[in-house]
């Protein structure tokens, strides 16, 4: 666990990134570069990337199939190595944006002999926002006042729901992502994580109560405040950031397709902030 903090205007986007899988032949490579550019050229815009930048496959790896891979400057299979440099060159015109990036359990595969997120962070001159695989930011103001925490974590594994209707699967998966999350942390408005490529947002809920004056019936709701020392687990944002990663290629088989994965959304989540106060958080499929 890492403690973060970070300094934004009381109006801002906050982009929620993952899984983007340099080196996989997979990857939408003009869908990331196309959200590169926007967060680029939005005043409002910074991001926080939740790992997986890399596919990080390796020869020794069961998975490997070097059929999977882009080609990398000297014709053979990507390597992590050249893949860290590539994830340089893209996120650098949005270093100064950055507010944390974290490493999944992809670049996880080579701790052994690298760390390649802080080698990707040393690359863009931004090793203070080192986000490990766990993390929580507190975002203030410019007068240094608390507007709300984001605890981010790369993710684990999610069941596919077996319901009937899609309806109903959506439903199940937004309460599993909201069982994951919710115990990690108590302060958190924003609780999110990448690993599974699902686009989730599950928003706040406002429960009806009742109470009495003794004469008559009152109405009200069970709401908490964003950056209250602890935040009711209904009223807090979860999210399932997406990923940029396609799971079906021509003439090709990829490791989602073999084990006959649904289709997965493209895009990312992003956090919309007016005021100091989270307005909303939506999916951005693309």
């Amino acid at each position: 666990m890492r403690l973060l903090e970070a300094t934004l205007p009381r109006d801002h986007d906050l982009y929620l990134l993952s899984d983007d899988h340099e080196g996989a032949l997979a990857q939408h490579t003009a869908a990331l570069d196309k959200v590169i550019t926007e967060i680029a050229g939005n005043p409002l815009a910074y991001a926080a990337h939740l790992g997986d930048m890399c596919e990080t496959l390796t020869v020794d790896h069961p998975y490997y199939d070097p059929r999977t891979l882009a080609k990398g400057s000297n014709g053979n299979p990507s390597i992590p190595a050249e893949q860290v440099k590539a994830q340089a060159r893209r996120y650098r015109p949005i270093a100064d944006k950055l507010i944390a990036v974290l490493y999944g359990n992809h670049e996880h595969r080579v701790r052994n002999t690298m760390d390649m997120l802080a080698d990707f962070l040393e690359r863009i001159g931004r090793e203070e926002i080192y986000g490990g695989y766990a993390c929580k930011v507190a975002v203030r103001d410019i007068g240094s006042n608390l507007m709300y925490k984001a605890y981010l974590h790369h993710g684990r594994s999610l069941a596919e729901s077996r319901a009937g209707s899609e309806r109903q699967k959506e439903a199940n998966r937004a309460e599993q992502l909201k069982r994951a999350l919710f115990p990690l942390a108590g302060d958190c408005a924003i609780m999110a994580m990448g690993h599974t490529h699902r686009l989730i947002v599950v928003k706040p809920i406002k429960r009806l109560y009742l109470t009495d004056d003794g004469e008559s019936l009152k109405q009200h709701y069970i709401t908490s405040i964003q950056n209250a020392e602890y935040i009711d687990p209904e009223s807090r944002f979860y999210v399932n950031t997406g990923t940029f990663l396609r799971n079906q290629l021509l003439n090709n088989d990829t490791y989602s397709e073999m084990r006959a994965y649904p289709p997965n959304k493209i895009g990312y989540a992003k956090v919309i902030v007016r005021d100091g106060v989270i307005r909303d958080v939506i999916e951005v499929p693309i």
